[in-house]
This record gives structure tokens, C-alpha cells and sequence, in this order.
């Protein structure tokens, strides 16, 4: 079969089968007994700019290749913008390779699909000099000390409400709320040791998209570490499952609520959980019984956002953990690759864009002066390695990135460890960890 080669500014591939395949492979994803495997021929799936990648997959039933039917494979900017599609015949060519290449930093993303199944593959082309698509507002740091001074003026109005459920010999649990602008609330949970003294290294989190926490830490509180969950919506967390489905489901009725508000910034959904965590964290440091230099925060997907925004706003934080963070690179369609979760702006909303940059994980990892740890997932389609990449990148402090390869937006072994190991050491509670690469 010919090659063709197509090329676009920012991205070109060439396409091309084969009968050949390699046995590096990502975890297939599982649908009746066909199973689509996509992979890298490079196992750390990195690439220079104009170097090749060749996508190896194969769509198979029963373990066997599948000698039926068709596949289409689909190149494109990291999920964006098409570079090519191209039918495989499955009878003549299963396995197969497909073939393409970058000429600018970026992620290539190969997704393989049948009539049942779908596979996916991320190659990485020099992602270390991935770019944000927009530049910092000028008003920025503006927007959000004003924000932060409004809600100075605004009695903490503070609100502990004993758990006794969670809290043992060892440790209190309690719910925590605070007064916030626009006569809201936002609510956490806190677990404070009470079998060791103090002062207490303190942990920081916020959880991935959803309805949020609904019951204190009770894991690392035993560790005499003091532990503040916080929520970023504006009601109080239930208990009960089913009230907590329909007020999530009320909240999110007529619209998701990761794009409430916009694009006016002022009432984007996410100004009153920036600005009510950023108080729970003042509040939590000023707290005698705790240590300010062991003070640590860490999340996923939305936590993992949270965490590089916290980070660059409030310098209480020593130390971050962020895996797969989401809200980076709103306006990575202008350079046709994917924004991260919850693709805010689509290139036909030019106000949303322009509020877009106010919360944009990469403007406040700009601001970043603590160690961060990173990871990142080659085939997320939630949180696009592109847009990761494009707030890491930004991070003038010390830091790492986890990459992996087959992984989509979920959370690693290999970086569940570290990170575990690595908040303990900056905690106080172990050894620290190597320094993290600069």
C-alpha cells in the first residue's frame, strides 16, 4: 500500500499498513470478546519533532486476530484536529501499523475503532517545550487579590460540626464551613489527631469532578498529619447517598457545573470555590497546633487543578502532588489540540475565552514556588497530555512528571507509590525523597 503524507502547521502524519506488530501494548479496553490494542513502537512513547512514530494495533477476538470486518484509524492532534483517517480492511491487514510524525511539540493521538470497540495511543513529541495557548491576562494577579480582599472583609463566620461517627481514640473528625462571597458557604471535612502532639504537619485536598467529599480523612490523620478535605461546591455535604444524588443532580440540572456562570468571570462557578479554599487554607495555617513548614496538597483531575491553583495563590503550600489536572490550557484549540477538562471554550466564544484565562490552571502554576510532582497520561481524553504538559511546563520551581504512556485519566501504581512516599518525607513523617528534578 502507497503512503500518503499529509502535513499541517501544527502537526503531519503519515499513514500506512502493515502486517507486522510488536507485543508492547497498552491495557486493552474490554467489549464482549473483541479488544482493540493500540501502542507505540518506542515504550516511553517519546518522540523528537519529525522523528516517526509507528502505532502498532491489532483488534482481536478470543485472543486471535479478527479476520472480519473493518477498523478506522483516526490521527489527530492530540484528539483535536484530524491529521488523517484511513479504513483498515481487518481480513488483509490485522495486525497493522500506522505511521506519523510532529514537527512541533505536541501529542499525537492515534484512536482505532470497530463496530464494538475502540482503542487509543499517545505519542509524546519533545512535550518539555509544549507552550500555553494563551498568554497571562495582564490583570491577573488584580483579579484575585481583589477577590481575596473582598472576601477579607466578610466575617469567617466559621462552622465546626463534631462527627463522632468517623472520630476514634486516636483522632476528631469533624465538617468545616466558612462564610463566602456572594452570601454562600463552602464546606470540607477536618480530621485532627488527639493521641500525639502537636504541632501537626497538615495535608490539603480536593477532590475530582462529582459531587465531592462526603466523609472525613480517616488514613492519614492516624499518621498525625491534620487533614482538610475541602469541596468547591457552595452546599452542605450529605450523608445520605440518595440526598446526595438529587442536589448533585439539581445542581447540575440544566447545565454541568463546570461552566455555571460563564463567561461573566465574577459568577464562573469556580471564583467562589478559588477564593473559599485559598480561606480554609489560611484558616488551617494559622491554627497553632499546626506546622507551617510541613504543609502539603495534593488531588486528582479537578483535586489535581485545585492543587497547582492553590499552590501558585496561596504560599502556605510547601509541597504539591497533582495527577492528571485538569482546568490547564483552555485555549489549546487556537493551536488544534485539546483543552483540558471541561473544555470550556470552543473557538466560536470569544468571551468565554477571554474569562477562561482567570482560571486557567497554567497562569497560576506561573506563581508556583514549592516542589510538584506531576502525572500525566498519554491517552486521556479528559485531561489531554498536551494540556498538562502546558501548565508543568510553566512551573518555575522544583519539579517532576510522571509520564505514562497507556494510561487515560486514571491514576498510576508507579505514581500512587511516590507520591505517597514523597508527601510522607515532605510532611516530616519519613525520610525525605530525592529532590525532584528542576
Amino acid at each position: 500500500m502507497n503512503l500518503t503524507r499529509l502535513l499541517l502547521p501544527a502537526a503531519a502524519a503519515v499513514l500506512g499498513v502493515f502486517l507486522q506488530f510488536s507485543a508492547i501494548a497498552a491495557d486493552p479496553v474490554k467489549v464482549d470478546t473483541v479488544v482493540i490494542q493500540v501502542s507505540t513502537d518506542r515504550q516511553d512513547a517519546l518522540y523528537k519533532c519529525g522523528e516517526e512514530v509507528i502505532f502498532q494495533g491489532a483488534v482481536t477476538q478470543n485472543d486471535k486476530p479478527l479476520k472480519t470486518g473493518k477498523a478506522n484509524v483516526r490521527i489527530s492532534n492530540d484528539g483535536l484536529k484530524t491529521v488523517s483517517t484511513m479504513d483498515i480492511d481487518l481480513a488483509e491487514n490485522n495486525p497493522f501499523k500506522v505511521k506519523g510524525t510532529m514537527t512541533v511539540p505536541g501529542f499525537l493521538q492515534c484512536e482505532v475503532k470497530s463496530d464494538k470497540n475502540s482503542g487509543y495511543a499517545g505519542a509524546g513529541f519533545e512535550p518539555e517545550k509544549i507552550q500555553p495557548a494563551s498568554n497571562l491576562p495582564e490583570d491577573f494577579t488584580k483579579f484575585w487579590n481583589d477577590g481575596i480582599q473582598e472576601l477579607d472583609k466578610i466575617p469567617p463566620d466559621l462552622r465546626l460540626e463534631p462527627l463522632p461517627k468517623f472520630s476514634t481514640p486516636q483522632f476528631d473528625c469533624f465538617k468545616i464551613s466558612f462564610a463566602n462571597i456572594d452570601n454562600s458557604r463552602i464546606y470540607g471535612f477536618l480530621s485532627v489527631p488527639k493521641d500525639k502532639k502537636g504541632p501537626f504537619p497538615a495535608l490539603v485536598s480536593v477532590p475530582g469532578a462529582g459531587p465531592g467529599y462526603s466523609s472525613p480523612d480517616t488514613n492519614w490523620v492516624k499518621n498525625g498529619v491534620m487533614v482538610l478535605l475541602m469541596n468547591v461546591h457552595q452546599y452542605d455535604p450529605p450523608t445520605n447517598a440518595d440526598e446526595i444524588k438529587k442536589i448533585y443532580g439539581d445542581l447540575n440540572r440544566a447545565q454541568f457545573y463546570s461552566h455555571h456562570g460563564a463567561p461573566d468571570r465574577d459568577k464562573y462557578y469556580f471564583k467562589k470555590s478559588i477564593l473559599g479554599i485559598n480561606r480554609a487554607i489560611n484558616w488551617l495555617a494559622e491554627r497553632p497546633d499546626v506546622d507551617r513548614e510541613h504543609f502539603a496538597m495534593y488531588g486528582s483531575s479537578q483535586g489535581g487543578a485545585f492543587t497547582l491553583i492553590m499552590s501558585g495563590l496561596n504560599k502556605n503550600i510547601k509541597a504539591a502532588a497533582a495527577n492528571v489536572p485538569a482546568l490547564c490550557d483552555h485555549a489549546g484549540y487556537k493551536l488544534d489540540r485539546n483543552p483540558g477538562w471541561p473544555k470550556l471554550v470552543s473557538k466560536d466564544d470569544p468571551e468565554k475565552l477571554k474569562m477562561s484565562g482567570y482560571f486557567d490552571a497554567v497562569n497560576f502554576a506561573r506563581s508556583i514556588t514549592c516542589p510538584v510532582i506531576v502525572s500525566v497520561g498519554f491517552i486521556d481524553t479528559t485531561c489531554s497530555p498536551s494540556s498538562v504538559y502546558a501548565a508543568y511546563n510553566t512551573i518555575p520551581s522544583p519539579k517532576m512528571i510522571f509520564n505514562e504512556p497507556a494510561m487515560g485519566h486514571s491514576k498510576s501504581k508507579t505514581f500512587s507509590a511516590y507520591q505517597d512516599e514523597w508527601i510522607k518525607g515532605k510532611l516530616g513523617l519519613t525520610m525525605e525523597t530525592p529532590p525532584v528534578k528542576k
